[in-house]
């Protein structure tokens, strides 16, 4: 990659970043009608925007950028209102601006036609200004046609050629923008080579601060470009305003400082870093045990304490060393919910509902594993919510409720998990007819249906087989596609549960691990094999004797603290046993006793027996090709402080699957 494509690549990034960052301002200024900090917030990251896409020569980006700029200006000065029709038409140009930082992005050659667009955009300025649509705003377009050329010689003489005088913001952009523009290079060069950090951060400074003394000549590309796009009218001289050019001109040069401090790093480097920082852990853990082994045979040679000193060192270290890289992988979740304002806007209009959506905890943050992918299984749920969950106008005033329908999305760190509710105000489910429809589609017996608690019957929605048209349309919706969200949300090493009361509302509460690649787990042998389960689900382990444990119609359950739980042997669960009178399939150290893994998952609770508990240790999940995780319960591989290979169990799997047995208890 060369110098100019580095320049490229992070003028996408910057712009792609505050595309994201206002992009929810336009909604929330569209619900508060005025905001003059969330004004000046917008206009000047589109005014920035446009300003390095003239600078390398993206003209498409220039001009959808500039005219949802006039717009902004507008807003911002007072001479407009904000409305409806112009957060539709800006939110557009939003959309096109995404689109066309992709195709400079992939390197496609494809041109956008942005025409209609800028049209839409100025034609919606002149709706709001009152303007027919073949009027311009004097601003915009009388003032430089009908001023005089000599004018313009007089005020600016170096740039005094008539084609000046095609587009104009007032003067005082005109400085602003060259600012941008200095800082976008300045920027960009210190990511391509750190080494010319000096000299970049000085010429802007020492090129404005010449300005200020005399015109800047024609010969500099940058500046002619801009004063193309931006000549100054004749009420206020250039000079005026160039003479306040040292000021901004110290800003920027003070900036570095504050940005160095910063630094862009590839994601693929920052995953090799974590890969490395686990293959540390596992050797981590063999040097433990293999000085554990050395303490207790040569415990009297003085070679063994400096042994066990030296290895209780490298634990320290490679713990902070682990707990570093992680936190490099860890984002702000706000990255993955800043889409969902513009997401209910539209939604809302499509289903013609008044919806208000109120966000907290965005700050949280989790692994980029977990960004990347949560962001599907929340869209989800969301677009049920609106769509199915809240009732229409009507029929929230005829229940005596507001108007306007609530959506809450809540994140919240709770231990090592991160938890995320969506809360809505609507009709809740009907917990009837969700047995009803379960058992008209075949997926449970009226037998089960009967046995089930009304919490238990809200997990029906998650079963497979249960989300077809039909349901959606009786059902408000609520099972649609369920039933691949909690299996995302499984692969994320999560659960998602579901609370619901008939005409309050519902909430979904997803709970996910902070980070998936190095794991707390719990290490467990059946028939002579180890298995690793992840700690964070594990509510307790207990040691019973076999006549603790009762059988109710065919399912084995044991009570802890008067709370019957359903028990599993981890054999049969595997396909592993010979399901004999143990269900283990092998010979317990005790057969008058069994080893309990409780394993909560929400509010729900099932047990795993297994023949021994071998203890804690920190393991490194390692993806296996080829083997479906959902089907054989099976999260990953790691590799023991021993140097064996062991499975990492997917009890999260488990629990979805053991959904229709656990549920009749």
């Amino acid at each position: 990659m060369d110098e100019m494509d580095e320049i490229i690549a992070e003028f996408i990034t910057e712009a792609e970043e505050s595309l994201d960052k206002i992009e929810p301002l336009f909604v929330e200024l569209e619900q508060k009608g005025e905001d003059n900090e969330m004004l000046n917030e917008i206009f000047r990251s589109m005014h920035t925007i446009k300003g390095a896409a003239g600078f390398l020569g993206f003209q498409p980006v220039v001009d959808v950028a500039h005219s949802s700029e006039n717009i902004m200006k507008r807003l911002r000065d007072g001479e407009i209102s904000v409305s409806t029709p112009l957060m539709d038409v800006i939110l557009k140009s939003i959309d096109m601006l995404r689109i066309l930082l992709g195709h400079l992005s992939a390197k496609d050659g494809i041109e956008e036609d942005v025409s209609p667009l800028v049209n839409e955009l100025n034609e919606a300025l002149n709706v709001a200004t009152g303007q027919s649509s073949g009027e311009q705003s004097t601003s915009d377009a009388d003032v430089q046609v009908t001023q005089p050329v000599e004018e313009k010689v007089e005020v600016a003489e170096p740039v005094a050629e008539p084609e000046l005088s095609i587009e104009s913001p007032p003067a005082e952009e005109t400085q602003p923008v060259m600012d941008d523009i200095e800082r976008q290079i300045e920027e960009a060069m210190k990511v391509a080579d750190l080494s010319r950090e000096e000299s970049i951060n000085s010429e802007p400074a020492e090129s404005t601060a010449k300005s200020a003394e005399e015109p800047a000549p024609p010969a500099e590309p940058v500046t002619e470009k801009q004063a193309v796009k931006h000549p100054a009218p004749p009420s206020k001289p250039v000079v005026q305003k160039t003479a306040e050019a040292p000021k901004p001109a110290k800003d920027t040069a003070a900036k570095p400082k504050e940005v160095a401090q910063n630094l862009r790093v590839d994601v693929e480097r920052i995953d090799k870093v974590m890969d490395l920082a686990g293959e540390v852990v596992l050797v981590r853990n063999r040097l433990l045990n293999i000085s554990n082994y050395f303490d207790q045979k040569y415990s009297h040679d003085p070679m063994t304490e400096t042994l066990m000193e030296t290895v209780s060192f490298l634990d320290r270290v490679t713990s902070d060393m682990q707990l570093a890289v992680m936190k490099i992988r860890m984002q702000p979740i706000k990255k993955v919910l800043g889409k969902f304002p513009r997401f209910v806007r539209d939604m809302s209009a499509t289903v013609n509902k008044d919806v208000a959506l109120e966000i907290t905890g965005e700050g949280t943050e989790v692994d980029k594993t977990v960004i990347e992918h949560i962001g599907d299984p929340l869209t989800h749920i969301l677009r049920n919510s609106i769509d199915h969950g809240l009732e229409s106008t009507e029929e929230r005033i005829a229940k005596g409720k507001p108007q306007k329908g609530k959506v809450e999305i809540n994140i919240y760190q709770k231990g090592n998990q991160v938890v995320i509710e969506i809360i809505d105000d609507g009709k809740g489910m009907d917990v009837n007819k969700l047995k009803r429809k379960a058992v008209e589609k075949g997926v449970l017996t009226e037998e089960e249906v009967d046995k089930m608690t009304d919490e238990a019957a809200t997990d029906i929605i998650f079963m497979p087989g249960f989300s077809t048209k039909e349901v959606a349309t009786e059902l408000s919706g609520r099972g649609v596609g369920m039933d691949v969200v909690k299996t995302n949300i499984s692969l994320l090493n999560g659960y998602v549960e579901v609370l619901t009361e008939k005409d309050v509302g519902t909430t979904f509460r997803i709970c996910i691990p902070l980070t998936l690649a190095i794991i707390q787990s719990l290490m467990v042998e059946v028939s002579g094999a180890k298995y690793a389960i992840p700690l964070s689900p594990i509510e307790e382990t207990l040691k019973v004797s076999n006549d603790q444990i009762d059988n109710i119609t065919g399912q084995n359950v044991i009570v802890i603290r008067d709370k019957v739980c359903p028990l599993f042997e981890l054999n049969t669960l595997l396909g592993t046993g010979n399901g004999n009178g143990n269900g283990n399939g092998s010979a317990h150290e005790d057969s008058e006793h069994k080893y309990i893994v409780v394993i909560s998952m929400g509010e729900k609770r099932f047990c795993i027996a297994v023949d021994k508990l071998l203890g804690q240790e920190e393991v490194v999940i390692k993806q296996l090709d080829g083997v479906d995780s959902t089907a054989s319960y099976v999260l990953g591989a790691t590799i023991t402080g021993d140097g064996k290979v062991v499975f990492i169990l997917d009890v999260n799997g488990m629990s979805r699957n053991l959904l229709e047995i656990t549920s009749k208890v």
